[in-house]
C-alpha cells in the first residue's frame, strides 16, 4: 500500500512539474517576419566586424561567425543569406559584396537596429 501511495505521489509531482514547464508562449509559432534572437546575434556580429573584412580569411571568419547563429534562425532571409555570404566569402571580393549586401538587407528587413 505504501509503495502504491508513494508511486502515486511521485507521478502527481512529475505531472505537475511537466505542466509547470510548459507555457502558452511555447505553443505559439514564432513570427518569421520578426527578428529572433539568433538573427539578432548574427546581424550584430556582421555589423560589428564587417569593416574589418579586408582579406579573404577575414571574410571567411566573419561568414563562419555569422552562420553559427544564422542557421538556427527562423527569421525570413537570415539563414539563406548567411549561406550566400559564406559562398561569397570564399569567392571574389565582388561576390562577397553581393552576399554582404543581401545579408545586411535581410537584417534591415527584419527590423534589426544597431
Amino acid at each position: 500500500m505504501r509503495t502504491r501511495t508513494a508511486a502515486a505521489v511521485l507521478t502527481a509531482a512529475l505531472l505537475l512539474g511537466l505542466t509547470a514547464c510548459g507555457s502558452s508562449n511555447d505553443d505559439k509559432p514564432a513570427d518569421p517576419t520578426k527578428l529572433d534572437s539568433s538573427a539578432s546575434l548574427a546581424c550584430d556580429d556582421f555589423a560589428t566586424d564587417y569593416k574589418a573584412t579586408q582579406t579573404k580569411q577575414a571574410r571567411i571568419d566573419l561568414a563562419n561567425k555569422v552562420n553559427k547563429w544564422a542557421q538556427s534562425s527562423i527569421t525570413n532571409g537570415i539563414a539563406d543569406n548567411a549561406k550566400a555570404l559564406a559562398r561569397g566569402a570564399d569567392a571574389s571580393p565582388g561576390a562577397w559584396q553581393i552576399g554582404a549586401d543581401a545579408f545586411a538587407q535581410a537584417c534591415l528587413d527584419a527590423e534589426w537596429k544597431n
